[in-house]
Order: structure tokens, then C-alpha cells, then sequence
């Protein structure tokens, strides 16, 4: 996604925490579980990985997304985003984005994840940014029939499945309901570029008056509620009940040097 220019607005985002999700304003401080190790997370049985052997350092997604507004010019997600993914680095792990432009993230993906197969989907035919490791599929996000053909190419068991594209309000939401069944056990689900809720800052997404359908308000109010119950005019009743049912946490940020928003969406391990 091309980056967006806040209007000098004030903003404040209302926090809330509950024991199945957490807000984190700015950033949260991720500490990785002692066990943790390459082989430890979704990566496929048996997979390929360095044993634990080299440590892993933080920073060296940032290195690779020089050309994404994921990286420290842009959004600077990718410093959170690293504190949850390093442990595959060296696995054979699968990703899935939603939104290729000029195929930034992409090029992020195969630096960072040498062993990993990349798939890419764009409403544009990307085909000429196609390699070895990277298949590019045409598809709108926000219809179920184009989200299936692209999950038929791909496969299931998705370790990191990224939403950059369009942004709207029923693309983000008929996008999650449908996909977040595809991401494997213990997997990301990450929904970037959630500030595109607030229509003070940022209009043109679908936004209604009330901003009951916004995505913000979707992730909020399932943060809120308890026991953690998501609700979506865009979703349907099966795709609610799962992820009901799947999500083990949501942890939405706050970015300040841009008032940029993303949410990382963990998938139960069972």
C-alpha cells in the first residue's frame, strides 16, 4: 500500500485489555518464550532449520524492507512484526499477502525468509514479479470466490498471512472472516493499515456515520467484550463462529511516528 498522509488532526485511540487480547500503545515489548526455537513455531514437521545453534538478532527484517512502508521510512511495523516471526527464519515457512504494488513486501520476504515459499495477490496482474519462491495470483479481496482460488493455488497451513491491499472496510473484514480458517496452527494473521477506519484522518474507505462496520471498531469491541466475541456486518455467522473459536489473542498497535495501525491475530495452536 502506497503510504497515507494523515490530515494534523488529534487523535486518541481508547485502550483495552482483557485476558484473551491486548492493545499496545506504541509497540508492545515481546519476550519469546525460552523454549522457543526455529523448530518450535508453525513451521512444518520435520522442516529444515539451523537446531538453535545460531542466535537469532533483531533488526534484520528492517534491513530487508527498504522498499515496503512496512520498514523504518514507512509504518515501521516490521519492528514489531519481527519480534513474533524470527524464530522460522531459517524454516520452510509459507506466506500469503494480500496487496503486491510494486512488489516491496515481496522482495522483504524472500531476504528475510530464505527457505520460505511466497504467494501474492493483487487485484492487478503481478505475474512479472513471479520467481522461484514467489507466486503472484490476480484476485479481488473482498470476494470469497477470488480468496478461494488464490487459497487453491497456495494451499492451507499459512504461517504468516499478511492483509496490505485495498483497505476498505469490507475488504479488510470479508478478507479475515474468510482467510483466518487457512492460517495453520499457531500461526499470524497480521491486518495492516487499520487507521484507514478513521475517516478524520483518512477517507474513502467505507467508513459509515456511525463507524459501527469500521474494522477499529470490529477489533476493539472484541478486545472489549468478554467472553471475546467478534461481530462483522461483513462476516458470515460460520466465519464469526470460528474465529471465536481460533483466535487465541489480538494485539493491535499503535504506530506514532505515522499514527499508523496494525493488528497481529494469533491462531490457537489446537
Amino acid at each position: 500500500m502506497k503510504t497515507l498522509r494523515p490530515l494534523l488532526l488529534s487523535l486518541a485511540l481508547p485502550l483495552a485489555t482483557n485476558a484473551a487480547c491486548s492493545i499496545t500503545c506504541p509497540a508492545p515489548v515481546v519476550t519469546l518464550p525460552p523454549q522457543a526455537s526455529p523448530s518450535s513455531g508453525p513451521a512444518k514437521a520435520g522442516g529444515p532449520s539451523d537446531g538453535g545453534s545460531a542466535p537469532f538478532k533483531l533488526g534484520q527484517l528492517a534491513k530487508a524492507a527498504v522498499r515496503t512502508d512496512k520498514g523504518t521510512k514507512g509504518h515501521n511495523y516490521v519492528e514489531v512484526y519481527e519480534r513474533f516471526i524470527l524464530q522460522w527464519k531459517n524454516d520452510p515457512i509459507k506466506i500469503f499477502e494480500i496487496g503486491i504494488e510494486s512488489g516491496g513486501s515481496l522482495i522483504m520476504w524472500q531476504e528475510y525468509f530464505p527457505k520460505a515459499t511466497i504467494f501474492g495477490v493483487d487485484i492487478d496482474d503481478k505475474a512479472a514479479m513471479s520467481n522461484a519462491r514467489v507466486k503472484t495470483i490476480v484476485g479481488d479481496q473482498s470476494k470469497r470466490a477470488d480468496l478461494q482460488k488464490a487459497i487453491d493455488i497456495s494451499g492451507d497451513d499459512i504461517d504468516i498471512l499478511v492483509d496490505d491491499g485495498g483497505h476498505t472496510m469490507e475488504q479488510q473484514q470479508v478478507s479475515f472472516g474468510f482467510l483466518f480458517k487457512f492460517v495453520r496452527p499457531g500461526g499470524y494473521y497480521i491486518l495492516e493499515d487499520i487507521h484507514t477506519s478513521l475517516p478524520e484522518l483518512w477517507n474513502g474507505y467505507g467508513v459509515e456515520p456511525d463507524r459501527q462496520n469500521t474494522t477499529l471498531h470490529m477489533i476493539q469491541s472484541y478486545m472489549k467484550s468478554v467472553p471475546p466475541v467478534f461481530k462483522s456486518k461483513y462476516m458470515l455467522p460460520e466465519e464469526i463462529k470460528y474465529l471465536n473459536e481460533h483466535v487465541e489473542y489480538a494485539n493491535l498497535l499503535y504506530r506514532t511516528a505515522d499514527r499508523g495501525i496494525t493488528c497481529i491475530f494469533k491462531k490457537t495452536a489446537q
